[in-house]
């Protein structure tokens, strides 16, 4: 079987990572042959798929490629759309692998509902769906989608045996990953940290992490003393090693990987109840978005009941949200069966 993955994306996410654990998975089965049509700009994409013959995203290419399959990559549903209608016009079967279907609207973008409006009809063009949770598969069929769609869980690696780290008398929030005030509400977070400071008594608030917003937000916490950011590192076992609790107070998700990755070494997390924070965390650990009495209100229940849901949760991530569970999911999602 020929399968050509289509990603037009210029930027490099979660979901990005996710298709290359996907695409590595789909080379490694010795009757599938595996291409990638990338966009040029997404240098991080290119090094991630060392080993996979990539070409230059070009969807009038994709018919004299003969595949059997096109695999679009779409973080949301306007994206890669080139590729879904080259797969129609060359009556290729075209699968789309969706990480977030959500509204534009609701995502705060401009024109949004003008824009759902004329995307509505990419809901059904390809001919089946991939998807990463329940929730993605819900919001999938309340957009109009009709076609069927499959459910495959992000998969993170196991973590490593972890050190025992000394704790002081200081708990640290932490929020990791990229700082988009739209999307990720971290001056919400700020302001709802500085206006509870008897509910974040002996706390302190760590961001880690670069992107658009990151000087915006180094701006707001600069003459604050018990906030900080430190930028990106890919030593993430010292960063979950160092915190006590992951925060996301994004106004939509698809699942984090950061979420996983904190619940698999044992780190509470709290999250805005949306998407695959709410499918995943205890109620009482999630609230309202932005909103700041809930949000203290989740951390008293996890500081107050962490111990004993922790643990819980950890074995789930660790049993479910496995790269070997992942990876044999994706294959069959993929292949049909």
């Amino acid at each position: 079987m020929k399968i050509l993955v289509y990603d037009d994306n210029p930027d490099f996410g979660g979901h990005q990572i996710m298709a290359c654990r996907g695409i590595e998975a789909l080379a490694a089965e010795p009757t599938t042959e595996v291409v990638g049509m990338i966009n040029p700009a997404n240098q991080k994409l290119a090094e991630r798929l060392v080993g996979i013959q990539t070409l230059d995203a070009d969807a009038e290419r994709i018919h004299t490629l003969n595949p059997d399959l096109v695999l679009c990559v779409q973080g949301d549903i306007a994206q890669s759309t080139a590729g879904v209608r080259a797969a129609r016009a060359a009556g290729v079967e075209c699968a789309s692998y969706i990480a977030i279907p959500h509204r534009l609207a609701d995502m705060g973008a401009k024109l949004g509902a003008l824009r759902d409006l004329r995307n509505r009809r990419l809901f059904n063009q390809p001919d089946r769906f991939i998807t990463i949770s329940e929730s993605m598969k819900a919001l999938l069929i309340e957009r109009g989608t009709k076609k069927p769609i499959a459910v495959v869980p992000n998969g993170i690696p196991a973590p490593p045996i972890p050190a025992i780290m000394e704790r002081g008398a200081t708990t640290t929030l932490a929020v990791v990953g990229r700082i988009e005030f739209k999307q990720k509400r971290q001056d919400f977070l700020v302001r709802a940290f500085q206006a509870r400071p008897d509910r974040f008594k002996n706390c302190r608030l760590m961001f880690f992490g670069d992107g658009p917003d990151a000087r915006p937000l180094d701006r707001m916490i600069a003459d604050v003393e018990n906030i900080s950011r430190a930028p990106w590192s890919n030593d993430i076992e010292a960063i979950y090693g160092m915190i006590d609790f992951l925060i996301i107070p994004s106004r939509y998700e698809g699942v984090p990987l950061v979420m996983l990755e904190a619940l698999a070494r044992g780190v509470p997390v709290l999250g805005s109840a949306r998407d695959g924070m709410k499918d995943v965390l205890p109620p009482e650990w999630t609230f309202a978005p932005e909103n700041a009495d809930a949000l203290a209100a989740a951390f008293s229940n996890a500081r107050d009941d962490g111990i004993g849901k922790i643990a819980e949760l950890q074995m789930k991530v660790l049993a479910e949200n496995s790269i070997e569970a992942f990876n044999a999911n994706f294959v069959r999602a993929v292949s049909g069966q």
